[in-house]
């Protein structure tokens, strides 16, 4: 089907070759607007050799923008194909990082990440005068003087100041290492090209046009990335919806695109047609957040709309049957449904995990296991089982991490990948299934099972466990209870995706369901001026026929009013 452009995104698509602020709604077709502006850009310099550039914050985002130009390109054999299309953090860790950073780390190898669970990490805590903090919380940004301001930030733990050459001190020492975190890669990216000017003028002759999509999730690096690149003459568009900045505790809240819209030289546009919503949702939307969205889409024939119901938070299995039998009833299958969370510990309740699932190795052990029986996400599991190997091993090597993570493992980490990978699959002689009581059955069976595996590792490569490994597969922070209850009262609901409003933006999906505690729903009706709000927001406008917003039963009656002020109406059977 031929994707028929509207008049606001043809300007975009067409505009002269200067910096656009592109302010997008959601379900605006940001996406389809941002590719095509891509190929225009290409087309109209011909064979200039610089590449043009458009990057986004997911490798979903990223694998979609590059299938729909392949798409869009196919017929166009003359176009040069100088376009590269990634994430930031992979443009820079690529381009930048990996090639040309460790001279200005101080480092004698090739820069690696790391991510927090390697043992190595325990020797750079930084102390912020009375407690000690994991390097990983490290939040830093550049202020307009070039000094840095600097924080500690644990998720769910108020944001702690840190003075500037405490961090330093951290930083440099880590970097020494050949070590980075995410956050220090966009540190070290720009102090690389800040210190090579060589470098700094080929990047910004390289890529002369860069396009950001998804830019309310740009943050005070990025920020000061893309205004260096700009000084050294790149031209630099952004698209993006400010209120759906939602990851505040990194500096992204959308502020960054909003200045950038009001900035001299640069061209501010709308996308303002919604193709994603039936109308009452997108009614329901903008007076959230005080905007005026245009509805392009007719309504379904199925019920739709934006409705709430209210539940009892002790009683979850209840709600989740009633929404089973809202789709039941109302024609909707359940992979076309959505149960959103406001955070991890509303999808442990639903899914039947425990949030307590150990300490050590066997709290890595516990979250593969949840992971692999519950969801099937072998991927992020076998992630925690690294965690958990590299806690068992006696002095394993800085980059062991990466390297079981990677691919392109060789020797003895090869095998040791392989070994580690039939431990997480085997639930009958690896792993034990999470649904055994976790205290009394599923950790003596690990215990057992782990002796084995490392006798394994000991046999086949010449890694060696700890002395003390034992100390690691601790029963402590264990309840009586399954890792994961996957009980009668959840096989109905077991089809239906749960997950946080962080996972699903950029999402439209038929039928959402918001989880909402009284307090989301408070920030929520406050608009989009806290990050609370944002991701409310950002929960509401991700449902593309039928929206229900979850109310406890506990909430009073002016919070009622307030939703149903907003366009929400009560759901009736």
């Amino acid at each position: 089907m031929e994707f028929i452009l509207t008049k606001e995104q043809e300007a975009i698509i067409g505009a002269d070759l200067t910096p656009q602020c592109v302010i997008a709604c959601p379900g605006s077709g940001k996406t389809a607007t941002a590719v095509r502006r891509l190929v225009e850009i290409r087309r109209r310099l011909g064979d200039g050799r610089g590449y043009i550039a458009l990057f986004s914050y997911s490798n979903i985002a990223v694998e979609t923008f590059r299938r729909e130009y392949r798409a869009l390109t196919r017929t166009m054999p003359g176009l040069s194909p100088r376009v590269l299309i990634e994430t930031v953090d992979s443009f820079l860790t690529t381009y930048v990082l990996r090639p040309h950073a460790a001279r200005t780390m101080g480092a004698s190898r090739q820069p690696f990440l790391v991510q927090g669970a390697e043992p190595f990490l325990n020797g750079f805590k930084i102390f912020d005068g009375m407690y000690p903090h994991d390097i990983t919380e490290l939040r830093v940004k550049f202020k307009d003087n070039g000094s840095l301001e600097c924080a500690l930030h644990a998720p769910g733990k108020q944001s702690v100041p840190i003075e500037e050459w405490k961090a330093i001190q951290a930083i440099e020492k880590l970097g020494k290492a050949g070590s980075y975190t995410h956050e220090l890669a966009r540190y070290w990216a720009i102090r690389t090209l800040i210190e090579n000017d060589r470098l700094y003028k080929a990047v910004c002759r390289r890529y002369p046009y860069i396009l950001v999509d998804e830019a309310q999730d740009i943050g005070p690096l990025h920020g000061h990335l893309i205004s260096i690149l700009i000084q050294g003459g790149t031209s630099v568009s952004l698209i993006g919806d400010p209120n759906q900045g939602i990851y505040d505790f990194a500096g992204a809240d959308g502020r960054f695109l909003r200045q950038y819209s009001m900035t001299s030289g640069i061209r501010t546009f709308p996308l303002s047609q919604n193709r994603r919503s039936v109308s009452s949702i997108i009614e329901v939307a903008d007076r959230l957040a005080g905007t005026k969205t245009t509805p392009f889409r007719e309504p379904a024939d199925r019920k739709h709309g934006a409705f709430y119901l209210r539940y009892d938070e002790t009683d979850l299995d209840a709600l989740m049957t009633t929404f089973v039998a809202i789709l039941e009833a109302n024609k909707y299958a359940p992979h076309e449904a959505v149960v959103v969370c406001r955070g991890n510990s509303s999808i442990d309740k639903l899914a039947g995990g425990g949030s307590d699932v150990g300490r050590g190795a066997t709290g890595y052990f516990a979250r593969a296991a949840v992971l692999r029986d519950c969801s099937g996400d072998i991927a992020t599991a076998f992630e925690h089982a690294v965690s958990a190997i590299l806690r068992l091993l006696n002095s394993p090597p800085d980059v062991l991490r990466r390297d079981l993570l990677s691919t392109t493992a060789e020797g003895d980490t090869k095998t040791l990948r392989r070994i580690l990978w039939g431990f997480l699959r085997s639930p009958a002689a690896g792993i034990p299934d999470s649904k055994l009581a976790a205290r009394s059955k599923w950790h003596p069976t690990l215990k057992k099972r782990v002796r084995i595996f490392l006798a394994s590792i000991e046999a086949k490569t010449s890694y060696l466990r700890s002395a003390n490994w034992a100390n690691n597969v601790t029963v402590t922070g264990l309840s009586d209870a399954p890792l994961w209850q996957d009980d009668l009262g959840r096989k109905d609901s077991s089809a239906i995706r749960v997950d946080t409003v962080h996972k699903v933006k950029g999402e439209g999906i038929p039928v959402v369901l918001y989880l909402a505690q009284t307090s989301d729903i408070n920030k929520l009706l406050q608009g989009a001026t806290s990050e609370e709000g944002r991701i409310g927001y950002v929960a509401v406008t991700r449902a593309r026929d039928l929206l229900l917003l979850g109310v406890p039963k506990t909430a009073k009656k002016p919070v009622l009013n307030g939703i149903e002020a907003r366009g929400f109406k009560l759901w009736t059977a």
